[in-house]
């Protein structure tokens, strides 16, 4: 029964994959900041400060991303644990990505996504 589970669970998540409407832009813009980040109980403020467990927090990279199209100008976003590793996008090179709601997939050199987070989205004006 596990088995059969997770044999469906790879078939959707590839699946989907398979799915994404890839395009290709150029990378503009990518900048890294360190900031303090909130996570645990207590993190959330859905629960209007009710919470009596301390928020926990910690040092993050907040790295800022923006690709650019003909037609389309994408601000996005990576906030990672200290010095982990992410995507290696370098200004001026091309990329290949999927918009998909709030979120763009971005293949690597070697052909694995990263999943980052769209912060703004801009149309730009035909020529």
């Amino acid at each position: 029964m596990r088995l059969a589970m997770l044999f469906a669970f790879v078939l959707v998540s590839v699946g989907s994959a398979a799915e994404r409407h890839w395009q290709t832009g150029k990378w503009i813009d990518v900048d890294v900041r360190r900031r303090m980040v909130d996570f645990g109980p207590g993190s959330s403020p859905f629960d209007g400060g009710r919470s009596s467990a301390p928020a926990m927090r910690a040092m993050a990279d907040q790295r800022v991303y923006v690709i650019e199209t003909d037609t389309l100008r994408l601000e996005l976003e990576d906030v990672v644990q200290v010095d982990t590793r992410s995507i290696d996008a370098v200004v001026g090179l091309p990329v290949t990505f999927a918009l998909e709601r709030g979120s763009v997939y971005v293949r690597d050199s070697d052909g694995v996504e990263h999943k980052l987070r769209v912060t703004k989205k801009t149309n730009k004006p035909k020529s």
